[in-house]
Parts: C-alpha cells; structure tokens; sequence
C-alpha cells in the first residue's frame, strides 16, 4: 500500500511538476498530508514566537522554581494567547494550499475549523499539565508534547468534516 502511496506521489510530481503541487488540492494522499505538515509547521512556527515572546516579555510566569499549578496554570494561559493567531494562520494556508473548500460557507467553514481546533487544544492542554504535576519536565518538553498531541487531532478531522465536499 505505500509504495502505491509513493509511486502515485512521485508520478504526479513528474507529470506536474512542484507549483502544481503546491497549488493543487487534488495531489495524490503522500503529497497532500505533506502539504499539511508544511503548513502545520509554519502555523507552529507562529504559535512558537508567541510562547518565545511571552516567555521573553514575562520569564518570572514560567521558571522551573515556580510551582507546579501555577506553571501549569501560566503556560496554559500563554498557549490560549498563542492559539488564534496560530490557528488562523493553519486554516488560511489548509484553506489555500490543501483541503478543498465548498462544503460549508467560508464563515461556517472557519467556525467549525477553530472549533476542532480549540477541541484538540483543550485535549491538548491536558498533556502539559500532567507532565510538569507529575514529571516536571523541561517547558520546552511541554510546548512540544502540546503541538505533538494537537497535530494527530487535527488532520483526520478537518479532512473529513470540515473542508471536504
């Protein structure tokens, strides 16, 4: 199954090309879950500024000295800061470069959109809070499991809810 996965990939790229792969919403499944991840990523790269430049602004809310609930609680406020910048960053690309819209009005579309994002958030968030209560483990660790936990959610849904016709 994946080497018919890889040779449909590698096929349309040679017919097609690389713009065409970027601008097509109908590439074969290798080609446009590679899509997602390169939007996931810069959509991260987004929410990671954020959470760099909270941390920066305010490094007193997310010492390693700080105990346990209240860094929860800190980092749990500056990943709510850094969510809608994020996610309007990953539907504006999703929306441009992968799914195909057209199943509901752009404005339903968005709505249902950050509503399944801010599902694998909330979902998300529950990871972090359990890992600095009972592991202590590094922040960096903790943004990271969050992105982590947050990107297995999002894909399967959005493919299938939100942007499909």
């Amino acid at each position: 199954m994946i080497v018919r996965e890889i040779t449909k990939a590698w096929t349309f790229f040679r017919e097609r090309g690389f713009r065409e792969i970027l601008l097509s919403r109908e590439a074969p499944f290798l080609i446009q879950f590679g899509k997602y991840g390169v939007c996931g990523v810069l959509s991260v790269i987004v929410f990671f500024i954020i959470v760099f430049l909270g941390e920066s602004l305010f490094p007193e809310s997310f010492g390693q000295e700080l105990h346990g609930n209240l860094r929860a609680r800190n980092i749990a406020l500056l990943h709510l800061a850094a969510f809608l910048p994020s996610n309007f960053t990953a539907y504006a690309l999703n929306r441009w470069l992968v799914f195909t819209p057209g199943r509901h009005s752009a404005r339903k579309e968005l709505i249902l959109f950050t509503a399944v994002s801010f599902l694998s958030f909330a979902l998300g968030e529950f990871l972090p809070f359990w890992l600095i209560k009972n592991a202590n483990v590094p922040t960096f660790v903790v943004h990271l499991s969050f992105v982590l936990s947050s990107a297995l959610v999002n894909f399967g849904v959005r493919k299938f809810l939100v942007f499909e016709k």
